[in-house]
C-alpha cells in the first residue's frame, strides 16, 4: 500500500519538476563576473534523482530536452548539449551507489552525507567535461558556427586545441558545480528529503 501511494505521487512530482525546467529557462540568467551565463534548468533533474531515483531523473531530463528544444536559446543543438551534459551528473552518482564506496544503501538519499556526494560530483564533472569536449569538437561547434572545427579553433579558441579544451572544461566545471550545489542545498540542506515520504 505504501509503495502504491508513493508511485501515485511520482507522476505529479515529475510533472512539477519538468514544469520547473521551463520556468527556469524563461527566467533571466545570472552572469558570472567573467561573462558566463549560469542556468539552473538541470537542477530539477538532480532533485528528481535525490527524491525519486535514476529512472525519474532520466524522465525529467528527457522532459528538459523537449522543452529546451522549443524554448531554449540554442534550439535543438543547445538542448541536446544540455541533456548530454546533465546525464553524467546523476548517472555517475547512481553507478557509485553500487560500488564498495557505499555499504548497503542504494538510495540516492545516501548523498545527504556531503563527503560521499563531493566524491561523486568530482567524478560526474570529469565525465561531463570529457563528453562535452568530444561532442563540441565533433558536432556542436562545427554545426553551430557553420565551419570546420579547425577554423573555429583558430578563430575563437586562441588557435590551440588546448585553448578549446580549457574553454569547454571550465564552462562545464562551473555549471556542474552550480547544478550539484543548488540541488543538494534544496533537497538536503533545506531538509526537503525529510519533509517528503521516501519515494526512491
Amino acid at each position: 500500500m505504501r509503495s502504491a501511494r508513493a508511485r501515485a505521487f511520482h507522476i505529479p512530482l515529475v510533472a512539477l519538476l519538468i514544469a520547473m525546467v521551463g520556468i527556469l529557462e524563461l527566467l533571466p540568467k545570472p552572469r558570472a563576473p567573467w561573462g558566463m551565463s549560469i542556468d539552473l534548468v538541470a537542477v530539477p533533474v538532480l532533485i528528481a534523482f535525490f527524491l525519486l531515483g535514476t529512472r525519474y531523473a532520466l524522465a525529467v531530463s528527457i522532459g528538459m530536452l523537449v522543452i529546451l528544444s522549443f524554448i531554449g536559446g540554442g534550439s535543438y543543438i543547445g538542448a541536446t548539449m544540455k541533456f548530454t551534459a546533465t546525464l553524467p551528473m546523476f548517472l555517475m552518482p547512481a553507478l557509485l551507489l553500487y560500488t564498495p564506496f557505499f555499504s548497503s544503501s542504494k538510495s540516492p538519499r545516501a548523498y545527504a552525507k556531503l563527503p560521499k556526494y563531493l566524491a561523486a560530483v568530482a567524478l560526474a564533472i570529469m565525465v561531463r567535461c570529457l563528453a562535452m569536449i568530444a561532442l563540441n569538437y565533433y558536432w556542436a561547434v562545427p554545426l553551430f558556427l557553420g565551419m570546420p572545427i579547425e577554423k573555429a579553433i583558430e578563430m575563437f579558441f586562441f588557435g590551440s586545441i588546448w585553448g578549446f579544451i580549457w574553454f569547454v572544461s571550465s564552462m562545464n566545471i562551473v555549471q556542474g558545480i552550480v547544478d550539484a550545489a543548488a540541488s543538494w542545498i534544496i533537497v538536503f540542506g533545506a531538509k526537503l528529503h525529510e519533509k517528503l515520504p521516501k519515494l526512491s
